[in-house]
Order: structure tokens, then sequence, then C-alpha cells
């Protein structure tokens, strides 16, 4: 790409279908496919109101029985309301590769939102998920059958404090896509005896637990191996793999160990650690890495009107 030949940096904000969104100035978004080395610059997004504070930019695709038939870059973000600073919907600007154009939109959650949405939401079936602990409850909204209101699931298992604690003091949760359907994963990291516990999203039903997910593990990795372990994401095509981290900090850095483990025969393996900068505290986001998967068929990435697909030569 232009962009890194000319030393900038480019910073990689979403992955998913076999596209990579990709942000290297502010307002300017890229989608590429590594493996067809195809890239398209989308247009700067237009000025929005002062009052909606977007906060991520994320991508959500359209699939067919395996094809990708268009994508729609969101940013994302929560709308301040009136003098009381009352937070009950989010606001996104979309853009889509079928118009070619930027929209606004907002969407009602009936509920109140924290003042920031995690990073990296999970995007599956037109869906973009957001694990929000602090309310402990999942935010879903459904990008190509779109509504004046966004689906607030209830978690499975709510914290018995009602919220979620940092690293190594009680709660680990994340959301991971295993198999075509999207998976909670907890451990209870703070007791002696640690679990770890799974659920599959059966329905998008908001507020009813009970209606909307599915329970399909629960078991005590090795101790000696899996103290204080974190849940990462699961094998996307197989779900009784399971992909974990644990951590030892130091004031210098910090050495991450990955964890693989199937659930059904109860094994886990410790694999060779990385380091990584100090943790600050407040910063902890379980989700460490992108998961990269080809699409069944490759394609061209569909090409919005007015912009050109580009692809990158052996010279460049």
């Amino acid at each position: 790409m232009k962009a890194a030949n000319n030393n900038r940096r480019v910073r990689i904000l979403a992955i998913t279908e076999g596209l990579i969104l990709t942000k290297f100035r502010p307002g300017t978004f890229c989608v590429a496919d590594p493996v067809l080395r195809e890239w398209i610059k989308i247009p700067s997004p237009p000025p929005y109101s002062s009052q909606d504070d977007l906060q991520g930019a994320a991508i959500v695709t359209h699939m067919n029985n395996g094809d990708l038939l268009g994508f729609k870059v969101v940013r994302y973000g929560v709308s301040i309301l009136g003098i009381g600073m009352k937070r009950d919907r989010l606001c996104f600007q979309i853009y889509s590769s079928d118009s070619g154009k930027w929209t606004y939109h907002y969407v009602s959650t009936q509920r109140p939102i924290s003042k920031l949405l995690p990073s990296n939401p999970l995007n599956l079936n037109g869906y973009l998920h957001w694990l929000c602990r602090a309310n402990q409850v999942i935010f879903a909204h459904d990008f190509y059958a779109p509504t004046e209101l966004c689906r607030v699931i209830d978690l499975p298992q709510r914290s018995a404090k009602g919220y979620f604690k940092q690293p190594g003091q009680g709660d680990e949760a994340t959301l991971t896509i295993s198999c075509g359907s999207l998976m909670y994963m907890n451990t209870d990291t703070g007791r002696p005896n640690q679990q770890l516990k799974i659920w599959r999203l059966k329905n998008y039903t908001s507020g009813s637990s009970k209606e909307s997910w599915e329970f399909l593990w629960n078991l005590r990795p090795c101790l000696d191996l899996c103290a204080g372990c974190v849940p990462v994401a699961m094998h996307p095509f197989d779900k009784e793999v399971v992909y974990l981290v644990t951590r030892q900090t130091n004031f210098l850095q910090t050495h991450a160990h990955l964890v693989i483990g199937n659930l059904r025969t109860k094994k886990f393996q410790l694999h060779k650690d990385w380091k990584q900068k100090p943790i600050e505290f407040g910063d902890y986001e379980p989700r460490l890495f992108h998961q990269f998967l080809l699409p069944q068929r490759l394609g061209s990435i569909p090409c919005p009107p007015g912009c050109t697909l580009f692809t990158l030569t052996d010279q460049h």
C-alpha cells in the first residue's frame, strides 16, 4: 500500500471474513484482502454532531453461502442526550459498499450505557456484538436489517458482585466465534477452584438469558498449568478446542503464555511465552489477538461506486 511505502503508521482496526480494516491517518480507512493483495481506500466520512462520541471503527459483512456480497465500515460510539448527560442510545456512522456513501444512524439501547464501548466488536451474520462488562450485557445490532432498537442480551451468568474486576481478581469473560455461533466464555479466577464455563448464543432475545443461551461446557482446567488463565478464543471450526492466556507481570514487562485446551479430553498444553509491554490499570482487554480466517470461496473485494480496487504487485 502507498501508506506503507511512505512509512506511515498503519493501524489495524478489525479483521473478519478474510478482510482487514485499517486506518493510516485521521479519517482515512482502507479495506484490504491480504491473500489476494487487494485494497480499497474508503472516502473520508463527513463531520458529525459534537454531542456524539465516536470511539472506534469496525467492519461488518454480508455473506451468502460463503460468498462475500458486501461490507460496511462502521464508526460507533455513544450519543449524549440533554443536560443530564443521559446515555441510552448508540450512534453509527456507516459506509456501505453497496451505495458508496456514508450515512448516520441512532439506535436506542433502552438501557443505560457506560461512557465507553468496548473495542473490537465481533462481526457475525450482519451483526456487531459488544461485550459490555460494566452493564453485564451484550449490545448487538443488525446492520443489514436495521431498526431503531439495539438488541440488549443479558449475559448467561452475572458477576456475584454485579461488576467485573481487574485481571486475576474475579470474573474474566470474553466473546468468540466458533462453528458459526457466538460463544461466551467465563472463568472465575478469584476462586480456589477455577472453572471455565462456555455458552452458545442460540437466539437474539433481548433481556432474557434463559432464552438466549445454551450452556455447553463447565470444567476445571489443570490448576498448575492454567491458574489465572484468561479465555481469549475458541477454534473457529472445532468447538471442543479453546485458547487461553496466562500472564506474569513484573515492573518492566509482561510474559504471556498461550494455553491450548481440548474441552472433551480436558488436556491443556502450555506454549512458548511472548513479551508484552506493561498493562495499565483499567486498560484490560482479554482478546489479545485477532483470528484471520479465509472465507469459503475467494473473490475480489466488492468495490463500492466511485472507488478503485487496487492490486499490489511484487514491486510494491
